[in-house]
């Protein structure tokens, strides 16, 4: 037979229909019947730090918004943010279970670890882009660098003798560190330490010229007069510090550093839960207490809807690749 009769096109027809009918109203109900279960918030960070305070008010914002439900937050820090990676990932893509991202997950052990064990462009789905990373230079508070500008300009003159430090090797700041300095053809040594405290001491000490760190983590030691930044790396100036001078981004041969934190959830959660999860946090950024935390790291509000926040990871782990390449990092 090389056609269908009309009588049996409309069987086939209204067969196809009802099975459209009776598959959408499961869907929903799947997703109407969301949260069923206890949610996660991980963060893949000490307690104490801001990314777990963030995390806390996530949980915070989902448990006000769905009472029902029993919102906890789990710190599971180390391995480059590896080990709250795999939890997420071995639990279920149904959007019980958030991950609280930075840049090294979604955008830079994909480029400096053989192995993570994951794919943050392919294994995660933001739901927003919550946050942005502020970061800048800063000197001890009696350092002769009255300037930005003096500071390079010692730099050009003494050939291989300042020092500026960084919390690890591979991060954002390092990297952006590393970039600045072969643009500008610069020649001082980059100090890499295991976090900001260390890296701080030294500074204050006098074993190091300049340290770059997220505002949040050294602002403490500017307000009580032990440090001073120099710079905000960074094109927005800090309401805080206005005394401080920015970097723009479209200066190529600018100092500049961009991290952010994301929420995000296992790839596969089914996409009306990220627009609920979304505009939950959306709304809940506006709250007095998280408007407070970002403000007491001097932290922006970014709040990428999650087709935007998508793209810009994938721009995001796109330059964050070629600054890799051109570091001459290896594969670790």
């Amino acid at each position: 037979m090389r056609h269908i009769g009309r009588k049996m096109a409309g069987l086939l027809l209204a067969a196809t229909t009802m099975g459209a009918a009776m598959i959408a109203p499961v869907a929903s109900a799947a997703d109407d019947a969301w949260p069923s279960r206890t949610m996660r918030v991980v963060v893949p960070y000490p307690a104490g730090g801001s990314a777990d305070l963030l995390g806390r008010l996530v949980a915070k914002k989902v448990n006000e918004a769905y009472p029902d439900s029993r919102v906890i937050v789990e710190n599971l820090s180390g391995g480059a943010t590896i080990i709250g990676a795999a939890s997420v990932l071995n639990d279920k893509s149904d959007g019980h279970t958030l991950f609280m991202a930075s840049d090294n997950t979604l955008n830079i052990n994909h480029w400096l670890l053989k192995n993570p064990g994951y794919d943050g462009d392919k294994d995660f789905t933001p739901v927003t882009v919550l946050n942005n990373y502020p970061h800048w230079l800063i000197v001890k508070d009696n350092s002769k660098f009255k300037k930005f500008e003096d500071f390079v300009e010692y730099i050009r003159a003494n050939p291989g003798k300042a020092s500026i430090s960084v919390n690890t090797i591979g991060g954002s700041a390092y990297l952006a560190l590393d970039h600045w300095q072969r643009v500008n053809n610069l020649d001082f040594l980059i100090i890499p330490y295991r976090g900001s405290p260390p890296a701080v001491t030294d500074l204050i000490g006098g074993q190091t010229d300049a340290h770059i760190d997220v505002v949040g983590s050294s602002a403490m030691h500017a307000r009580s007069g032990k440090v001073r930044p120099l710079a905000v790396l960074q094109s927005t100036p800090l309401a805080e510090f206005p005394q401080a001078e920015t970097q723009s981004y479209d200066d190529p041969k600018a100092l500049t550093v961009r991290a952010n934190l994301s929420v995000v959830v296992r790839t596969g959660t089914p996409q009306a839960v990220i627009d609920k999860l979304y505009a939950v946090l959306k709304e809940g950024v506006k709250d007095k207490d998280f408007v407070q935390a970002l403000d007491s790291f001097n932290y922006s509000a970014v709040m990428l809807e999650p087709a935007k926040a998508r793209e810009f990871v994938h721009e995001e782990t796109a330059r964050y690749g070629k600054l890799v390449a051109e570091s001459g990092l290896e594969k670790q």
